[in-house]
This record gives C-alpha cells, structure tokens and sequence, in this order.
C-alpha cells in the first residue's frame, strides 16, 4: 500500500499499487437501485445477526415474523438491505443468500460495476453513519427512518470498480480472519464450560465425575453463611471507585464500564469491598438468568450499591476456587428456588438475604479446591489472551477502515 497522505485530494490515506486519481463524486442512486419484489412465499424467510443475513430456521433467534408474508421483500445475492429505523446506526447488511426480509428493511440491488460488499463496508464507517443521521426523517432517534428516496440522494466518492473490489477484498479477508479468532474464542469458552460441569458436582451429587489424581470422597456440604461472612460495611472513607457487575470483567469501575456515571451523587452510604471480597447482583444479564457473583480483583477497594449483597470468605485462599464455582452456575437453581417469584425490587430479582446465606454449597478440601481453581484460572487466562487477540484486530480492521475510505468534506444538501 502506498502510505503517503494527499491532502485537499478526494483520495484515501492508504491505496492498494497500481490504483492512482481522484474517486468521483456520485449519489447512492447512480449505484443503486431499490429493489421491491413481495409475493415471494416460495422463498425462505432469513434473520438478521452478527454475522449477517441467515435462514430464520438456522438461527437462534425467536421468530416474530407475521403469519402473513405477502409484504416482505426478496433479498438477492449482492444485494444491500438495511434496516429503515436504524440506518442512522449502520444497521446494514451485505446479501450473500436468497430469501425474503421484513419490510422493516429496504432492499437496495447494485447496478452493473458496483461492487456492492465495497458499499457495504463505506456504509459502516463512522462518516458515512454521521450522514445517514443527518438524512433520516423524526424528532428523536427512536423514530428517525431513512426511506430510500432520502438514502438515494446522499452523495458519496466511488472509485473504480477494480479499486472498490481491492478494498472489499482487503477488508473480508479481515473479517474472515477475525471469525476465525472468534470460533477460537468460543471453543475455548465451551471447553471450559463442559470441564467446569465435570469438575464440580452436577444435582444431587456430593462427587465430580471428574478428578484430579490423589483426591477421593464426597464433598461437605456447608450452608452459604458457613463459608462466607455477610459485609455492610458503609463507604466511611467516601471512596468514590463505584463499582459495577460485569460478567466478563466481574467488579469493575462504572465509568470505565459504562462511560458514565449511573451512582447517587452521595456514595457514603455504599457498600465499602476489598480485594477478594464478593457482590451477588441480584439482576439477570446474558448468561447469568438470576445475576452475576463476582470477586473484587482489579482494584484494592471499591464501592458499591447496598441493593447488592455482600460477603467475604473465611478461607482468603478459597477465594478462586469459590470465583470458579459461583461461575459455574451450580448455585443458580438454588437461587430460583428461594426467590419471591414475580417480585422484583429496582428491577433485581426478590432474593431475600437470609435464605441466599442458608444456600447449600459443596466444599471439597483447601488441596483440590486450589487444583481446581488452578486449572480452570489457566484456561481464564487463555480465554483473555484470545479475548485480547480479537479484539485487536476489530481495532486493527477500525483504523485501515480509517484509511482506505476518503474522510472527504461536501455539500450533502438534497
């Protein structure tokens, strides 16, 4: 690639060899048009996903398509549809399956040379968003549609079809390879999912089917409040580290989570945790169906809300292998069963304290509980190296993004 910056020229930072010249100035129009065929039964209905358009009956995702589908559009192979109330978002997607879509979306086919997987990544960077904003029709986001007589309108620079096919080409080659990094991901994490049910006691078992060699015998079972101090400890020292439940960074700051602040302006009255002290937010989270408990490990001390409930283990050693058991869910039925059904306070599902503390856990010896935690901690630290390496290169794809598509300046007047 050729790095070298043009200014005041309509060119991108970075250019493939070969390919030189200003790209022209066109409207959406001159490269698509809308493509509105309905009456399509015979063809299969698909879903929109992460990883683009799919056949509704592969999916996952639950069908609330109408009985009546003489209104949804045909999608073709090489076709752009996007989502009318959420273009303004990137809501895009590039066809690489016949079938039908909601007439939520408009389908826009490619004219002859347009390249429109090309299209598809323009219509994701962040300038081509901003302008898809400022063309979508309503008083607040929620209600913003961008019809296609709008979106055709829109100017844009287009280089050559060889140069648009160069670029699509670089960027798929991307995406490939960061799918790739992401089925590394989730193998890794069903791995230690199905370890983690071997390795801790299923319903109604006091033994693992697995162990590690040298251990034999059932588990003690403890009550909750035997192993675990309950902390209410109040935010004396007004210590401002408000910390949050997530259920891939555990107990992290707010701001640094949320990008905002969503605690009282007064944290005197939170919850004071150190290091290895635990939180049960009691509020259900993908993945975690009655909340997440977590272990304070980033910080020495943090705060937080008194809707949490708190507690610190007797056995400071323990504190892994309890982080690796509570993640296993093993308590999560026990939970459901001691929860007010259909009662819900600030929208934390109703766990009254002192069952949560009367909870059974198992508790095999201070050896193998440090084996296993030992052995399930390592693959954590896998998991967040290849975490890591994923999302380096949806970074790494971000900038060239950056770089391969002009950030020109231009009257988009209609």
């Amino acid at each position: 690639m050729n790095n070298e910056t043009k200014k005041g020229k309509l060119v991108p930072e970075l250019r493939f060899p070969g390919f030189d010249g200003e790209w022209e100035v066109k409207r959406i129009e001159d490269s698509f048009q809308e493509r509105v065929e309905k009456n399509r039964g015979d063809l299969p209905l698909l879903s929109l996903g992460e990883e683009g358009l799919m056949l509704q009956s592969e999916s996952q995702r639950k069908d609330n398509s109408n009985s009546d589908k003489s209104k949804y559009l045909r999608v073709a192979i090489g076709d752009i549809a996007y989502n009318t109330m959420r273009m303004w978002q990137g809501r895009c997607v590039h066809c690489d399956i016949e079938g039908i879509v909601s007439p939520a979306y408009t389908v826009c086919k490619p004219n002859e040379g347009v390249d429109s997987l090309f299209h598809y990544y323009l219509f994701k960077t962040n300038q081509m968003i901003a302008i898809f904003h400022q063309h979508s029709q309503g008083l607040v986001n929620d209600t913003l549609n961008l019809k296609y007589e709008a979106f055709s309108k829109i100017k844009y620079l287009l280089p050559s079809l060889p140069e648009q096919q160069k670029i699509a080409e670089c960027l798929s080659s991307v995406d490939d390879l960061i799918r790739a990094e992401a089925d590394r991901l989730q193998a890794l994490k069903d791995h230690k999912k199905g370890l983690m049910q071997q390795l801790f006691p299923q319903e109604g078992e006091t033994t693992p089917k697995l162990r590690f060699p040298g251990f034999e015998g059932e588990w003690e079972v403890k009550k909750l409040g035997d192993v675990f101090t309950r902390l209410m400890e109040k935010n004396t020292e007004n210590n401002k580290n408000v910390l949050t439940i997530s259920a891939q960074f555990g107990l992290i700051n707010q701001l640094e989570f949320f990008k905002k602040s969503v605690a009282a302006s007064d944290v005197t009255g939170y919850y004071l945790l150190h290091r290895g002290d635990f939180a049960y937010n009691k509020s259900s989270s993908q993945g975690k169906p009655v909340g997440a408990i977590k272990p304070l490990k980033l910080y020495d001390k943090g705060v937080v809300s008194t809707l949490y409930i708190c507690f610190r283990c007797k056995d400071s050693k323990a504190v892994d292998y309890w982080e690796q058991y509570f993640d296993a869910g093993i308590l999560d039925k026990e939970i459901m069963s001691i929860a007010q059904e259909g009662a819900r306070n600030h929208g934390l599902l109703n766990v009254p304290t002192n069952d949560f503390f009367g909870l059974p856990v198992l508790k095999p010896t201070p050896s193998e509980q440090q084996k296993i935690a030992s052995c399930l901690s390592s693959l954590d630290e896998g998991i967040a190296a290849q975490q890591r390496k994923v999302e380096a290169l949806k970074e790494h794809k971000k900038g060239l993004m950056q770089k391969l598509f002009p950030q020109f300046a231009m009257s988009n007047e209609q």
